[in-house]
């Protein structure tokens, strides 16, 4: 399924290009996903596919077909020679057959004319008679960057086409071409005066190529041998390229380099590249584009252009920030304050060194110096211990004779104590005994033995049946318990 998919994304790439349009006018991604997983074999399979309609199969069905199936088996479905078409269906298939006659035609203007959004003029055979009546979308016109007139002499790139609502036949023009290095050169000297006048070349403008770059932004074709040059001699310092394969020959370049271009303004770059080898004046035409310059022009990040070239300097070159010669002089861009940064640190890096053996033999010499007066600060510390040392002995000897004398006294003082102590307690047993005795003698609960008793009421001792009332509950404490009663009478 991904072969699949990557092959309809290159089938829809092509047709967006000889169109001119954006790649989702053709089919969307979705729709392109579900082909390449169901693999639709007939017209009815392809018109349950969500995204492909009639029209849409009728322009584009035939081709996704051949990718998916066999190329024999459908012509034979589709153009057998019982088929009975309609004359939308068959004006359909005879444009689809032109796909395959996209030409380049050199010719002269016969007649221009600008009519909504496209343009319409004629081609005509500059040695014998013919005309060709060709169509181009205002769109691309305006991406070709010429002012074409009556009597130029263009070269046209596209393929034949049948207009189906009234069967005109005519030339889908995608691209088209001044011819003969004269009337480029003068071309090309009218926009360079015209960029030149707006300050558009001006070196003032230009932004500087920073120092150290790591994120480059790369656009040249994915085929020949420049992308091959750069990779090898651009520098191992852990760059990081994002790459975006692009024409770079031709007017159908033009597209292209512009798409890389807008695909770049969204990246994490710090500057863009642009490459390609050498060639003729006139093939190197898509460099000299208005729209391309000013795109340039206006990027945010610096561009560095290597376009190999002779004395005319493509306009987009001098529109870049920096303009080098060829590809390899690109990466010695690159390179460069790399390189002065490895050969800075190297020198750095000997000057360090320099410069710590230098400090490291000052710091010897007071070193050695210090250890002199350590020595003398130990020797004086060490005789200083040694006398400390005999004084505490000394003092540790006398207070153990102290000590000796201390627990003599404290033993005949604890003696001391002790008796003093007993006497203490003896007398304090005597003065508890007649305070028993006195308790004893005046204790309440000594005459319940003798028969009496003791009335309370709420806890108090009743002393008075002034502080009784009938119904009052009494509490009779007797030698051995207590009665609880109530008041029925008083006397």
């Amino acid at each position: 399924m991904d072969e699949l998919l990557s092959t309809l994304k290159k089938w829809r790439k092509e047709v967006a290009d000889r169109e001119g349009i954006e790649l989702f006018r053709v089919v969307a991604n979705k729709t392109l996903e579900e082909i390449a997983e169901k693999k639709p074999k007939t017209k009815e399979d392809f018109l349950k596919i969500n995204g492909i309609k009639e029209k849409k199969f009728d322009k584009y069905g035939y081709e996704l077909l051949k990718i998916i199936n066999d190329e024999k088996e459908i012509k034979e479905n589709i153009t057998g020679e019982d088929r009975v078409y309609t004359i939308n269906e068959y004006l359909g298939f005879l444009n689809r057959e032109f796909f395959k006659y996209h030409s380049r035609v050199k010719g002269e203007i016969s007649s221009f004319k600008i009519q909504g959004s496209a343009i319409y003029f004629s081609l005509k055979d500059s040695v014998k008679e013919g005309v060709l009546d060709c169509f181009m979308w205002w769109r691309n016109y305006e991406i070709c960057a010429l002012e074409i007139e009556v009597g130029m002499e263009v070269i046209v790139e596209g393929m034949p086409n049948i207009y189906v609502p009234n069967g005109r036949f005519n030339f889908s023009v995608n691209t088209i071409e001044l011819v003969g290095e004269g009337a480029l050169k003068l071309a090309y000297d009218k926009l360079k005066k015209k960029l030149t006048a707006e300050g558009l070349l001006a070196v003032e403008r230009k932004k500087t190529i920073p120092e150290l770059p790591e994120k480059i932004g790369l656009i040249t074709s994915e085929t020949g041998a420049v992308i091959h040059d750069f990779l090898t001699n651009i520098g191992k310092y852990g760059f990081k390229i994002k790459f975006f394969n692009s024409r770079v020959e031709g007017q159908l370049a033009i597209k292209d380099l512009l798409k890389a271009i807008e695909y770049f303004k969204n990246q994490d770059i710090d500057v863009l590249v642009i490459i390609r080898g050498g060639g003729s004046f006139e093939s190197l035409q898509a460099f000299n584009n208005e729209v391309l310059v000013r795109k340039i022009a206006e990027f945010e990040k610096p561009v560095i252009c290597g376009i190999g070239h002779d004395k005319d300097i493509p306009l987009s070159a001098l529109a870049a920030d920096l303009l080098v010669s060829t590809p390899t002089a690109v990466t010695t861009v690159l390179n460069r304050s790399w390189e002065t940064l490895i050969n800075d640190l190297s020198v750095y890096q000997n000057t360090l060194v320099a410069e710590f053996e230098s400090v490291l033999e000052k710091q010897n010499y007071s070193l050695q110096t210090l250890m002199a007066s350590l020595l003398k600060i130990f020797d004086y510390m060490y005789n200083f211990f040694e006398n400390l040392k005999h004084m505490t002995q000394n003092y540790l000897i006398k207070i153990e004779y102290e000590i000796k004398d201390a627990k003599q006294l404290l033993k005949d003082s604890l003696k001391n104590i002790i008796i003093k102590w007993e006497e203490i307690i003896r007398s304090n047993e005597k003065y508890l005994e007649n305070i028993d005795n006195s308790l004893k003698l005046y204790d309440p609960t000594r005459q319940l033995k003798l028969g009496y008793s003791i009335v309370k009421k709420q806890g108090k001792v009743l002393k008075s049946k002034k502080q009784a009332k009938l119904a009052d509950e009494l509490e009779i404490l007797l030698v051995d318990g207590t009665i609880n009663t109530k008041i029925n009478k008083i006397n």
